[in-house]
């Protein structure tokens, strides 16, 4: 049972530390009403308290996480990630969650239960309100109640409370409608993940709450290529990448392997001399993470990494990218026997591993759409009930 970490994100946007916590909720993995509380709040230790004591009971009833996280929770808060506008990251944490609790939840059932469903919460950086306004305003029963009234959450799923989803909502606080719309007057028709494809990467995901009226379904642009946020920082300001509105900036080598770990470095900034001209943002893609509280149109997560295979690897500044937002595909404008020859001659940079953990962590990680979990972790799913407790070593 979660209590929902406290996070400067409460009181910010609709962020990965609000996203996750509010996913936590959708889950049934956290006490009602849990997941929104602002750090500072006098009710934040009253739900620690209740949470704890709830965690005691869950034990005698022997009510475990892999009962309330199905396949069925697991879709719950697939939609309500859409309906707050989610951090990009949540996918990774949510499809890890699913994998450690034996769940075949995949990357593309993100864009399958997810696509259609209404932007809800009024709550940057997809609107204008903060993370406190949408605890004032009902936080995530009001959205859920919401969305099981429109028919679109699994009410019969039992949650940490003992509860099911349906059961929990029933005395719901009406929401505040400037922060948290109706069903049918949402701020945005279309909250889901884009789960792209292409000849660059088996899978990404694009956040479509923040892609601009004016962005075209399907789109060409010269890459600019750099090599993770060292060789960015160096280099953004470099007047001889004629950077332009017609460009679209990649970083690779930022994947779980390639960093270690996976890096929120995709969310890079424009350069100065683009900014005084009025250009506040780029299309961006990247086989790393960017932070929940970014706006602009960015293609994240792509799997393989560059590390690893992924044809990010091969790409080359100057390369036309198409991106078809219909088709959910981004491709390299190069023939087959193009890409051929840049692999027969690509040498990949030596990973240096700064720690034995890395070296442990590198051998063992998968990639960002199944989680980017330890492999071998998985294997150690229901010990009590299928081990028994590990011996004690004092």
């Amino acid at each position: 049972v979660a209590a929902s970490a406290p996070s400067i994100g409460h009181c910010n946007t609709m962020g990965t530390a609000l996203s996750m916590n509010s996913l936590a909720e959708a889950l049934g993995m956290s006490l009602p009403c849990c997941a929104a509380i602002p750090a500072p709040y006098r009710r934040r230790g009253q739900m620690a308290y209740d949470t704890g004591r709830r965690a005691v009971d869950l034990v005698r009833e022997d009510l475990t996480p892999r009962k309330i996280m199905t396949m069925r929770a697991f879709e719950n808060a697939i939609v309500v990630a859409s309906a707050i506008a989610a951090s990009t990251n949540v996918p990774v944490h949510i499809n890890a969650i699913a994998r450690h609790v034996g769940v075949p939840l995949t990357i593309q059932d993100w864009q399958r239960v997810g696509a259609g469903i209404p932007v809800l919460t009024n709550v940057a950086p997809a609107g204008e309100f903060l993370g406190e306004d949408f605890y004032r305003a009902g936080g995530v029963p009001a959205v859920m109640r919401s969305l099981l009234a429109a028919g679109r959450l699994h009410g019969d799923v039992v949650t940490v409370s003992g509860r099911t989803v349906a059961e929990n909502l029933a005395d719901a606080p009406p929401a505040d409608s400037a922060v948290i719309r109706p069903f049918d007057e949402p701020i945005a028709e279309r909250g889901g993940l884009l789960v792209m494809t292409g000849n660059l990467f088996d899978s990404a995901v694009m956040k479509t709450s923040v892609l601009t009226p004016g962005l075209r379904a399907v789109s060409d642009y010269r890459a600019v290529v750099f090599d993770g946020p060292e060789d960015y920082h160096a280099r953004i300001d470099d007047p001889g990448l004629g950077l332009d509105e017609e460009c679209i900036l990649v970083i690779r080598y930022t994947g779980p392997i390639g960093y270690p770990g996976s890096a929120e470095v995709v969310n890079m900034e424009v350069p100065a001399a683009l900014l005084l001209r009025g250009v506040t943002t780029l299309p961006t893609l990247g086989d790393g993470r960017q932070s929940g509280t970014s706006d602009a149109p960015s293609i994240l997560n792509a799997t393989p990494e560059a590390a690893v295979g992924g044809n990010l690897a091969i790409l080359r500044t100057g390369d036309r990218i198409r991106i078809d937002l219909d088709d959910a595909r981004v491709d390299v404008l190069l023939p087959d026997d193009e890409i051929a020859a840049r692999w027969a001659d690509h040498t990949p940079p030596e990973l240096d591993n700064q720690t034995p953990w890395q070296e442990i962590y590198r051998s063992t990680v998968g990639q960002l759409d199944s989680g980017a979990c330890l492999e071998l972790a998985l294997k150690y799913q229901d010990l009590v009930h299928t081990k028994g407790i590990p011996r004690d070593s004092h």
